[in-house]
């Protein structure tokens, strides 16, 4: 009797599988779907030719000093470009080693500031894993940049900028540092 209780059961699930299945390709088949996908195509910005160019970026310190011989730092990862000809304001895209973000922050900017690595430890150990932490961002994190034009009209992107790597020498091989006081 179990056995007989089991197969109709079995029986039903497939029944509402194959039943899910045809509700499934019926949705799909309707032919609204296409004009909704071009619609949302010619909603797209025209790209024209020549990315941003011209990036600048730097890393910057900052330490606070804190009781018991403790520090708190952070350090900052900024990206700067060029002006781009007629640009109302410019677009980054977050890319990871899984793929791009579709969100898009946009600003009028033509810098972009982001913390790249912090930590709290003793002051006689410095800044405490920091070129280890930006290594690992150089690796999983980087942002992209176009401009925004007139008339639904965008630049190229820009190549990936890696989040912690830099385009000068730090200042001759000194880190930027700035000392924050309560």
């Amino acid at each position: 009797m179990n056995l007989k209780i089991l197969s109709l059961v079995q029986l039903q699930c497939l029944l509402l599988i194959v039943l899910f299945t045809l509700i499934f390709g019926l949705v799909l088949s309707f032919d609204e779907g296409s004009s909704l996908a071009a619609d949302i195509t010619s909603n797209q910005p025209q790209v024209v030719q020549a990315p941003v160019t011209g990036f600048v970026s730097t890393l910057s310190d900052e330490v606070e000093e804190l009781p018991s011989d403790l520090i708190r730092w952070s350090t900052y990862w900024q990206l700067c470009w060029e002006p781009y000809p007629e640009a109302k304001e410019y677009e980054l895209q977050t890319v990871l080693m899984e793929g791009k973000s579709p969100k898009l922050k946009r600003q009028s900017d033509r810098c972009f500031r982001i913390q790249a690595a912090s930590n709290e430890n003793q002051k006689s150990q410095g800044l405490l894993n920091r070129d280890l932490i930006l290594l690992m961002h150089k690796i999983q994190l980087g942002y992209r940049v176009r401009a925004v034009l007139d008339d639904n009209r965008v630049s190229e992107w820009s190549q990936v900028m890696a989040v912690g790597a830099t385009t000068t020498s730090e200042l001759n091989g000194t880190n930027n540092i700035s000392f924050i006081k309560d």
